[in-house]
């Protein structure tokens, strides 16, 4: 229960891109926004940063995933 309703804000980068959350925990409950999306998780063993940042590397790893098949696609239709 500690540092609940204490807005944070974190970035994560992979060298290409990079994404940024504002989060806070209420209830046992993390909130994040994520590029205007608010993603609702229970508070789990892990910190509230990791937690964010294991969000966050997800992300860009599906939009990395994202545009490698769209370039692949591209590239067969062009």
């Amino acid at each position: 229960m500690r540092n609940e309703n204490i807005v944070r804000d974190l970035e994560v980068s992979d060298g290409h891109a990079s994404l940024r959350a504002t989060y806070f925990v209420e209830r046992g409950v993390l909130h994040a926004n994520i590029g205007g999306k608010t993603i609702l998780l229970p508070v789990g063993d892990r910190g509230h940063d990791e937690s964010v940042r294991q969000l966050l590397i997800g992300q860009l790893r599906t939009r990395s995933w994202r545009e490698r098949i769209a370039d692949y696609w591209r590239q067969r239709r062009g």
